[in-house]
């Protein structure tokens, strides 16, 4: 008998039915704010996207059940399972390909985020570049066309939620690739503890399930003491420089489930 390996995908296939009985119970917890924190708020956890809802046991790195992620939207799981076909088969999938791990979403989402590559708007701070490819769930099919859409904190930790300072969306090109130019997000108080720097992501393709996770940085000196984190997530800053000066590069690659 073949053994088959569970993924979020047939997870979410094998729950649709159920799911769709279920809207409206996706979960308020907001008992972990930021400055405040990111630990979510109620409504904000719930939108964070219909495939991270589905994995809401995984919410958070701890499985703090007051996050965001652990809040996610059951009442479109469903949806998401129904959504996550595009062709590509992931109940064997490729030997070593591991699905990116989503992640809190946070209470600082705001939709609607205009689309440039470049979320800067004059705020001062390390420059950084982030670039990487979004793949199907085989490891190796790159997805045009991708949506990512990611937001942070600026150099002194403050968000910005009136505007879109920080914020933007960008396609991913024919071969699946992305790039952005930001600032090094700075440090912000998550209760007693400070949160590690890090940059929060949205990633949709018909081909792949939604993904809500977060991009953190080697050498953290915060990953001792924050509950959300996850190792698969962490990445090198490598210095480098160009005609505008000296920055930061990061690779952050993407396997939707």
């Amino acid at each position: 008998m073949t053994q088959q390996r569970l993924t979020r995908r047939t997870a979410l296939g094998a729950l649709a039915g159920s799911a769709s009985m279920l809207t409206g119970c996706g979960g308020s917890d907001s008992s972990n704010t930021a400055s405040g924190g990111s630990g979510g708020s109620s409504g904000a956890g719930g939108s964070a996207s219909g495939g991270v809802g589905a994995s809401a046991g995984s919410g958070g790195a701890s499985g703090s059940a007051g996050s965001a992620g652990a809040s996610g939207s059951a009442g479109t799981a469903g949806n998401a399972g129904a959504a996550g076909g595009g062709g590509l088969s992931c109940v064997q999938p490729t030997p070593g390909c591991t699905i990116t791990d989503d992640n809190i979403l946070g209470p600082f989402y705001s939709p609607g985020a205009p689309e440039r590559t470049d979320i800067r708007d004059g705020q001062t701070g390390e420059r950084v570049v982030v670039r990487g490819t979004v793949y199907g769930c085989d490891c190796k099919t790159p997805l045009a066309n991708a949506i990512v859409d990611v937001w942070q904190a600026n150099s002194t930790g403050a968000y910005d939620n009136v505007g879109f300072v920080l914020r933007g969306t960008m396609k991913t090109d024919s071969q699946g690739r992305y790039e952005y130019t930001t600032i090094l997000p700075g440090f912000y108080l998550n209760g007693a503890n400070y949160r590690p720097r890090h940059i929060h992501y949205k990633v949709s393709h018909p081909s792949g399930l939604p993904l809500t996770t977060q991009l953190y940085f080697e050498g953290d000196p915060n990953f001792g003491t924050d509950a959300f984190w996850k190792p698969g997530l962490i990445k090198a800053l490598v210095p480098d420089s160009d005609s505008q000066g000296k920055l930061l590069r990061c690779e952050f690659d993407i396997v939707l489930g």
